[in-house]
């Protein structure tokens, strides 16, 4: 008889699995049964077949390595997890299930299961509908890697979404919309790398030396990328017809409104500076500071506003209103006649950015 080699890794292996088992449907028009040491995904096939499936991936990239050094490992998987559920969210597609790939740059099991439990308490937080029963998203498995050349921790995650076919959210702004700005959590995920270079390469600061306004600056690059998912679920089933376009301000900053009016060339999206949502105090401090131009600070952050939803004008009061249960919101544009261009207008000098789809 051939001796068992034992696995010292066996015990946290099968305890991570426990962990994201409380996310796997027991009954429904979808559920997850153990196979081996994976998860196999059982759907009800007379009611996918009415979905259109949709998969998103993408990572925390340089903020990583800050939320290690802080400790704010939890923090830095809500950034990718919002990255991920509300880029599916732009097209009416909800996030259903997912998967992980948790980079370290070493062994440390304690760390491993605080990013997994903090992976899995999300999707329990932000669940979907199906024929009147509620379901968490589903963690159908992931993979670790420790890699001693990294300097930090990244976080990968690729998910499923899914929306009802005819019901996909598709950009169509057109003359007389309106443009509704979702604040955000200060930086969030973007201009990380800039940061860096900016702070701790070209001028030695530390991540506990203050900025004027009294928090350190490990505390403000680690403040955690919001999750409009809950704010987007209910606009979309209130007002799904009227929304004539969404955008996730991620990589790009504010010139990816762009996306809103590609098929589009008749029309200007206009984007006043007289509105609620004031840069926070991190990006005044980065144009004053850094000398950054207007228009690479519109291309490199989200500048105060973390997602943007081009609506009919009838309706721009009742999306406010539901937003605003969620997250503070605010008028900031409109669409008006013009070239295919998007015009904002700087709040941080009385100059206008201009950027051409």
């Amino acid at each position: 008889m051939k001796k068992e080699v034992y696995d010292p890794t066996k015990p946290f292996g099968e305890q991570i699995r426990k962990l994201i088992q409380k996310t796997h449907p027991k009954e429904g028009v979808i559920t997850v049964e153990k196979h081996g040491k994976r998860f196999r995904i059982i759907r009800d096939n007379d009611y996918w077949k009415n979905f259109n499936e949709m998969i998103a991936t993408d990572g925390i990239g340089t903020k990583g390595k800050i939320h290690y050094e802080m400790g704010t490992l939890a923090y830095g998987v809500q950034d990718v997890f919002a990255m991920v559920v509300d880029d599916l969210m732009e097209y009416g597609y909800i996030p259903a299930i997912l998967q992980d790939h948790i980079l370290l740059q070493e062994e440390n099991e304690e760390k491993i299961f605080t990013i997994v439990k903090a992976l899995r308490d999300l999707c329990l937080k932000h669940t979907w509908e199906a024929e009147e029963k509620s379901y968490p998203i589903i963690i159908s498995g992931g993979e670790t890697a420790i890699i001693n050349t990294l300097q930090g921790f990244e976080m990968g995650i690729t998910a499923i979404g899914y929306v009802k076919k005819g019901e996909e959210i598709f950009p169509r702004v057109k003359v007389g919309d309106e443009i509704i700005g979702i604040k955000s959590n200060g930086i969030h995920s973007n201009g990380l790398t800039f940061l860096r270079q900016e702070l701790f390469e070209k001028r030695n600061y530390r991540l506990d030396d203050k900025f004027p306004w009294g928090v350190t600056i490990g505390e403000e690059l680690t403040k955690p990328t919001h999750v409009y998912m809950p704010a987007l679920k209910e606009l979309l089933k209130e007002l799904r017809e009227e929304i004539h376009g969404m955008v996730h301000i991620t990589g790009g900053g504010n010139s990816k409104l762009r996306e809103l009016i590609l098929a589009k060339k008749d029309v200007d999206i206009k984007i006043s500076r007289e509105h609620e949502l004031e840069p926070q105090e991190i990006f005044y401090f980065i144009y004053k500071e850094f000398k950054v131009p207007p228009q690479k600070m519109y291309t490199r952050f989200n500048n105060g506003w973390g997602y943007a939803i081009a609506i009919d004008k009838e309706e721009s009061d009742k999306a406010l209103r539901i937003i605003r249960k969620y997250f503070p919101a605010s008028l900031i544009g409109k669409a008006k006649e013009g070239k295919g261009r998007v015009i904002i207008e700087s709040q941080y000098d009385d100059s206008e950015i201009i950027f051409e789809t």
